[in-house]
């Protein structure tokens, strides 16, 4: 679901001949690390992060509503509709693991029940952590108006050389009933299956880096075209489950970690959350802001933080956050903005600051751009977060000033991975705060839904005394 369809494409087609059947259903020589059966009554967000916005890539019509993503009869629900919200014509769902669940290489299996009209463009894929692309992973892809058509592939090299490779099947009509689609990704080849059938696989440029899982129904867009006069809504794309297993490797074991409202470092890093038995590993909670680290559940409980592991089984460990009451204030919301220059009427400046998730600030496409925002007076700065759109920058520097003149740098960063940056211990006074994108990670310019900066308004005696000789 990226900007493939723009791009060379490779396809290999791959028909419904007979071919090497995956594992058996209990899945000897793999560990289930991570899995959701959809049972609860809820969406549960410590596994899923739930779009709401549009993030059109591929030119479609949808906007990514919450209330489109819902549980029930213990299927996860993706329901897509002729509804007007945020500037689009139709809304649709988008549930994804980013910032709460990503594996580098494994077994990946869903099985779902496709939806079925013009227009309607379903799908399950994978992107990195790091926020880079490509590459990209494409377990299912399908389209409504041929619902017996399944494209796999993979997406590599390094951009603006994106070399894709792709198989296809044709098979029975995918929106009748359920049907299992799952990928097994080795350090020297993708294999993926259909209903326990391998139908495309590769050696290619494969991946080595942490992926995580996106499970959405487009509206429109490259691949299925727009809907018409044919096309019948609501449609419901259905996921009866979510399994994701690793190899079993004697003499290791598996650690599993998951937050909300944070992350969890883990120290020594390994790209498969793999270690050797009997080995220690510390896991440190960084709360998000305005969160607080409260203690930690699951294989390992307790309220240190940081604290020492012993890998002596498969740990599955969670990090649980709660408000925290002395937390900095978001200090720029709603205040005046400016900026370098903006991409066009739709995107000014002042929508990086108005806490709707929903717009975004947009700039022109050359090096560099700045955003600045008014706090209208001097205050303390303890903490910014940058939520940006799919233009982001790869170098940046943030800087202060009291008069809008004199700037010093406040934080600076040389590998930018996009996404929702959130930069905490910051040290700094000013009334002005402007970020600066010094190099661009894509052809188009720089774009954040979000730019908030938070901290402390000075007392009047702080004041007093600033200015006192």
């Amino acid at each position: 679901m990226s900007m493939k369809y723009l791009l060379r494409f490779l396809v290999l087609c791959v028909f419904a001949i007979p071919s090497l059947a995956e594992k058996s259903a209990d899945l000897p020589g793999w560990y289930l690390v991570w899995q959701d059966e959809f049972n609860g009554p809820a969406v549960d967000e410590t596994r899923w992060k739930i779009e709401d916005a549009a993030l059109v890539k591929n030119n479609e019509l949808q906007f990514y509503a919450p209330d489109e993503v819902y549980i029930e009869d213990g299927h996860l629900v993706l329901r897509s509709r002729k509804r007007s919200m945020g500037g689009r014509e139709y809304t649709s769902g988008l549930a994804e693991t980013k910032g709460r669940f990503a594996q580098t290489f494994g077994r990946f299996e869903i099985r779902a029940k496709l939806p079925r009209t013009q227009g309607i463009w379903p799908a399950h894929w994978m992107l990195p952590a790091d926020g880079t692309w490509p590459p990209e992973i494409d377990i299912m892809e399908s389209i409504g108006s041929q619902p017996n058509w399944i494209v796999m592939s993979l997406h590599a090299g390094e951009w603006p050389n994106v070399d894709s490779q792709s198989g296809e099947h044709i098979g029975p009509d995918y929106s009748a009933g359920f049907h299992t689609f799952a990928l097994e990704w080795e350090p020297r080849e993708i294999r993926w299956y259909i209903d326990g059938i391998k139908r495309f696989s590769t050696q290619d440029q494969v991946p080595d880096k942490p992926f995580y899982l996106i499970l959405n129904t487009a509206v429109g867009g490259d691949m299925p075209g727009a809907p018409d006069e044919t096309t019948e809504l609501p449609q419901y794309h259905l996921v009866d489950y979510v399994r994701v297993y690793a190899r079993e490797v004697p003499g290791t074991f598996f650690l599993t970690t998951a937050a909300r409202d944070g992350r969890v470092e883990v120290s020594p890093p390994d790209r498969e959350n793999r270690y050797a038995a009997d080995s220690e590993v510390v896991l440190r909670a960084h709360p998000s802001i305005g969160r607080r680290f409260s203690h930690w559940t699951g294989d390992f409980e307790g309220s240190d933080n940081p604290v020492s592991v012993v890998m002596d089984s498969h740990k599955r460990v969670t990090a649980v956050f709660a408000a925290d009451p002395d937390a900095p204030l978001l200090l720029s919301k709603g205040k005046a903005a400016s900026a370098s220059s903006q991409e066009d009427h739709k995107t000014p400046p002042e929508y990086a600051l108005d806490g709707d998730p929903r717009s975004r600030w947009s700039s022109k496409f050359n090096d560099p751009q700045w955003l600045m925002v008014d706090l209208g007076e001097s205050c303390e700065l303890k903490a910014f977060r940058l939520a940006w759109e799919n233009a982001y920058a790869k170098r940046y520097r943030i800087e202060a000033s009291e008069d809008g003149e004199d700037w010093r740098t406040v934080h600076s960063a040389r590998d930018g991975r996009g996404g929702v940056e959130e930069l905490v211990d910051i040290s700094a006074t000013g009334r002005y705060v402007r970020l600066t994108g010094e190099a661009r990670a894509t052809e188009w310019g720089y774009s954040l839904w979000e730019f908030e900066v938070y901290g402390r308004r000075k007392t009047p005696d702080e004041e007093k005394a600033e200015d006192s000789p």
